[in-house]
């Protein structure tokens, strides 16, 4: 709304002859601040999308740096999951290892009258006590064999063999005949374990 107003100039001749203002610089002005207007909005819509897209890149960044710091993570427990497995792999090969060479040494270390009472109750186990049978042995156990026989109570005789070897017992029954040594009843009891390849 235009309103208008008087001045009163102590010099006349300081104003011009016609308005002070033209319509043309009032249309211009006008549509100067339209145009102002206008380039603010499309400024504030630009600046609007921008933020919209930086928060967008800014989000897809985090995801990605996430999903990357994730995928590192898996690898490397992966990795220390397959050192572990390895490491309790030696571990069980070397605990086997040992036990089986304190086992050895043991059972290396028994005597002749040891060994022979336990082939005979291994022996005894799997075979009818009170089925007759013989048993064979090597002409140095046929003492030990024959003292073995009366503590486990079976009913067997005692046969000297010089074709057996000195650590193996043949018992022969009418079911058939049943060898047993001293290696195999150790390697039965706790065999070797196999090698790997480190």
């Amino acid at each position: 709304m235009l309103t208008r107003r008087s001045l009163s100039l102590s010099h006349p001749q300081a104003l011009p002859s016609g308005p002070v203002l033209r319509r043309e610089i009032l249309q211009d002005s006008l549509l100067a601040e339209q145009l102002l207007e206008a380039a603010r909005a499309e400024a504030q819509a630009l600046l609007e999308d921008a933020r919209q897209q930086a928060a967008r890149l800014r989000e897809e960044a985090r995801a990605s740096a996430q999903a990357e710091a994730w995928r590192q993570a898996d690898t490397m427990l992966a990795d220390w999951q397959v050192q572990r497995q390895q490491m309790w792999e030696q571990i069980t090969h070397h605990a086997q290892t040992l036990v089986g060479q304190a086992w050895q040494q043991l059972t290396g270390e028994q005597d002749d009258p040891v060994r022979i009472e336990a082939l005979i109750r291994q022996l005894a186990t799997t075979q009818p006590q009170d089925e007759p049978g013989v048993l064979h042995c090597h002409p140095d156990w046929v003492g030990a064999a024959t003292d073995c026989l009366q503590l486990v109570q079976a009913a067997w005789s005692v046969r000297a063999d010089p074709q057996l070897a000195a650590d193996t017992l043949c018992l022969r029954t009418e079911q058939g005949e049943f060898s047993l040594g001293w290696g195999s009843l150790v390697q039965a009891l706790w065999p070797e374990p196999a090698t790997t390849q480190a």
